[in-house]
């Protein structure tokens, strides 16, 4: 009869084996490129637009010309848009304002997104904490408008959900 401690230690050397091979596994399959999260360095920052079959094409063959338009100007005016909608009881204002950063480095983790992390989940745990307070307020039957635009509310601008009229 086989004694256990020689299974075992044949099962353990199995699992260590095992591991020691799926690592040196992902040491070999690692990706060249490490990203960096606080600095947009994606292909778009800084690749070059003109692939070498356009650069063919351009050499090979001119443009059409530019035809002028011989018609008078035409003035378009749009309705007034919005999307219709139920209350939106868990609307973040961090979504709806956005980052507010500028220029090349506009996509990054920035001290806006550190401040957002415990803000978004304590008012998503107080918002379905009080979705009954919430649906008295604003009965789940209301038709709701967004427009894209962000309104004033109570502690400032906010949301830019309305009751549609």
């Amino acid at each position: 009869m086989r004694s256990n401690s020689t299974a075992m230690s044949n099962g353990l050397r199995h699992v260590v084996t095992t591991g020691a091979g799926l690592a040196i596994l992902m040491l070999i399959t690692a990706c060249s490129q490490i990203p960096d999260q606080w600095r947009e360095d994606g292909p778009s920052v800084d690749a070059e637009w003109r692939s070498p079959s356009a650069v063919d094409i351009l050499e090979n063959h001119e443009p059409s010309p530019t035809k002028p338009r011989d018609h008078d100007e035409m003035v378009l005016v749009t309705e007034p848009y919005g999307v219709s909608h139920w209350p939106l009881y868990f609307e973040d204002p961090f979504v709806d304002k956005g980052h507010g950063r500028e220029g090349r480095n506009k996509y990054h983790i920035g001290w806006e997104d550190y401040v957002a992390m415990p803000y978004s989940y304590s008012r998503f745990t107080l918002n379905w904490l009080f979705v009954p307070v919430s649906a008295v307020v604003t009965p789940p039957w209301t038709l709701m408008t967004s427009d894209g635009e962000i309104s004033e509310q109570l502690l400032g601008p906010d949301h830019d959900a309305t009751k549609t009229q």
